[in-house]
């Protein structure tokens, strides 16, 4: 099984970033290939029309399109501004769509370097999902105090907090095996209704 797991922030070196690679480590026992994509790095065009009909500005999605439809699961990370998810990765959201996220799992996961978090994970729940049809997890986790909890090395500090995520990420793939094929067999089902209600 194949994972993409993506950084959300647009600054660089974000600590997102060095939470994605801490991710990262933690899913490889579970899938065969673990992909990360830096927001940061991408520098994806804000979401216009052109993206329906293959505009010049959107040849640089294709290949973020085909890696996303090859993956089984997604670990998607904010960290939290103004108690908000990042433009970028609600940009990337409107981007996505049913043929690359629909009845696959996707872990959220938010980052604070204080003790909040709460908000952007609630709002992703809320929109994120609406027309790619992507399965949120109802587990998440959040990175408080995140500069402290995950060293530059990507090595936990906390005991509990790494036991919880080594589970979550063994959960993230046990639904990732579970909803393979209702994505294969309702892919194409669900494309008169990708709108919702």
């Amino acid at each position: 099984m194949n994972i993409t797991i993506v950084a959300g922030s647009q600054r660089a070196n974000s600590q997102s970033l060095n939470v994605a690679r801490y991710l990262q480590k933690l899913s490889q026992p579970h899938f065969s290939e673990v992909n990360v994509l830096d927001l940061n790095d991408l520098k994806l065009p804000l979401w216009n029309e052109g993206v329906w009909q293959g505009t010049a500005e959107w040849d640089q999605w294709k290949p973020v399109s085909e890696l996303l439809k090859s993956s089984d699961a997604f670990i998607f990370i904010t960290p939290e501004w103004h108690g908000m998810a990042t433009p970028a990765l609600k940009n990337f959201l409107l981007l996505t769509t049913a043929d690359e996220l629909a009845h696959k799992p996707a872990l959220l996961a938010s980052v604070s370097v204080s003790q909040n978090g709460v908000y952007p994970i609630s709002e992703l729940r809320m929109t994120g999902s609406k027309n790619n049809h992507v399965c949120y997890l109802p587990d998440h986790l959040i990175f408080r105090e995140s500069d402290k909890l995950i060293t530059e090395e990507q090595v936990c500090s906390d005991e509990r907090f790494a036991a919880r995520a080594e589970y979550t990420l063994e959960l993230l793939a046990t639904y990732a095996s579970a909803l393979a094929p209702v994505h294969r067999d309702m892919l194409q089902a669900g494309k008169p209704f990708q709108y919702g209600m």
